[in-house]
């Protein structure tokens, strides 16, 4: 549905997810998509999972406006982030959704537990879309940003295989880690920055700079930071980042068991079943089945490969990132560092204040 709201403010306020949009869109790594969608966009992906006739895609990427503001088609409108004007969108479209078709396509639910959900339902219901700019003064500076890196090589990323991750290292990340490492792959660890990291993203930065240093079979890897938000939409979130990733100039992205899911939402792989269909992306994805530990002997193996002496499936555990966040925070250390490379457990040893302040 078109709307024509006719009010005084013009300004656009932005939330840390929409900024994190804008600069996305700025930066070319939502590829095809320039801006906001549109009504028309947003309509092709939620009935035909594509853009247009010819590009795929999976999620609309939508700003709200919490408030209403004069509309005038063509027209630029600024972007306030922070108090601070940071750029503009030249909206061309301002629309309502229907959010319950929303997130069932998107999330698989309309359930208000799954906090992505609550949120839209909770958000006003008007949307603009079209092309967004922010100034140079307020893109992403830090050094360890894979946009940045891109910029001074633009083959930097080429031969590389990417591991995107929120949570400290487990037992679990390295066994895949490993696998690739081992078949002479280069491998690139990402931290994924958004506004609901468990984790102070610095902090994981640097316990791979840490790892890096005491660890040989991460001697060589890169470490580097993108910014996206966390819709917790499993499938449709997981292409949303191999084309991210695909823009970045990466030769192949790991998905692992319910990437990007929350709960049960979404059935147990559906985040790798997903790329048969949607094949259309230059970047090779790496599919990985899930690492479980035996709870007994502290043997580590994918859920296909099952090598343990104890072989009693009810020892056998998924390494979860929540729960090692969970066991930091009530002191509960010998259950972690079962969990935990020890190199990685003597840097939350070291760091276990800062663990604990963060608020993510």
């Amino acid at each position: 549905m078109d709307l024509n709201l006719k009010k005084k403010n013009k300004k656009i306020i932005l939330t840390e997810s929409d900024f994190i949009n804008s600069i996305n869109f700025t930066n070319g790594l939502y590829k095809p998509l320039n801006g906001f969608c549109k009504l028309h966009e947003y309509e092709s992906i939620i009935k035909r999972k594509r853009i247009n006739s010819r590009q795929k895609w999976t999620i609309p990427i939508l700003l709200n406006l919490k408030k209403n503001f004069f509309f005038s088609s063509n027209s630029k409108y600024y972007l306030y982030y922070k108090n601070k004007k940071v750029g503009f969108i030249n909206a061309e479209s301002i629309f309502k959704i229907n959010k319950r078709e929303y997130c069932q396509k998107i999330f698989n639910t309309n359930s208000l537990s799954h906090p992505t959900v609550k949120r839209i339902y909770e958000e006003p219901n008007t949307y603009v879309g079209g092309k967004v700019k922010i100034y140079e003064k307020y893109l992403i500076k830090d050094k360890h940003y894979a946009f940045n890196l891109l910029k001074k090589n633009k083959n930097y990323f080429s031969n590389s295989v990417v591991f995107s991750t929120r949570n400290i290292c487990h037992l679990g990340h390295q066994l895949i880690h490993s696998k690739i490492i081992k078949s002479k792959r280069n491998l690139s660890i990402c931290i994924i920055q958004s506004e609901k990291n468990k984790f102070d993203p610095n902090l994981i930065v640097n316990s791979y700079i840490y790892l890096k240093k005491n660890n040989k079979l991460y001697k060589k890897i890169k470490i580097i930071k993108i910014f996206l938000p966390s819709l917790m939409a499993g499938p449709n979130e997981a292409y949303l980042q191999a084309a991210y990733f695909d823009n970045l100039n990466f030769n192949s992205f790991v998905v692992g068991r319910d990437h990007a899911g929350f709960k049960n939402f979404f059935k147990k792989y559906d985040s790798q079943k997903i790329f048969s269909k949607f094949n259309n992306l230059k970047i090779k994805i790496v599919k990985t089945r899930e690492p479980l530990i035996c709870s007994k002997c502290s043997s580590v193996f994918f859920e296909n490969k099952m090598r343990c002496t104890c072989n009693k499936k009810n020892n056998f555990k998924t390494i979860n990132g929540k729960l090692i966040k969970k066991y930091l925070l009530k002191n509960k250390f010998k259950t972690v560092k079962k969990f935990l490379d020890p190199e990685i457990f003597k840097f939350c040893m070291k760091n276990i204040s800062n663990i604990k302040k963060f608020k993510g």
